[in-house]
């Protein structure tokens, strides 16, 4: 499911996979660029906009809480780094 996320652009979106076994994973982009921008609702001085910015995390947040899905964050190295590469994978 598409989630319109603006904020670093206006058209941003992040996706929503309900996979059968991992269970809800929400593909954040750009939405936040680090764990602890999610968490502490930092917003870069390059996003398009501030207050959207924080609407989408909230957001985001919102749809963590009622789906229980975890966030995947694009630039999160330390999150990148502890997932399944090829050739394992998410079912």
């Amino acid at each position: 499911m598409l989630l319109s996320t603006p904020g670093h652009t206006p058209g941003h979106q992040s996706l929503l996979v309900r996979l059968p076994k991992t269970g809800p994973v929400i593909l954040g982009g750009d939405v936040a660029h680090f764990q602890t921008s999610f968490e502490h609702r930092y917003v870069p001085t390059n996003n398009w906009s501030k207050e959207a910015s924080l609407q989408s995390m909230d957001k985001i947040a919102a749809v963590i809480a009622k789906e229980h899905a975890k966030l995947w964050i694009n630039h999160a190295q330390p999150q990148s780094d502890a997932q399944k590469k090829l050739p394992t994978y998410y079912e």
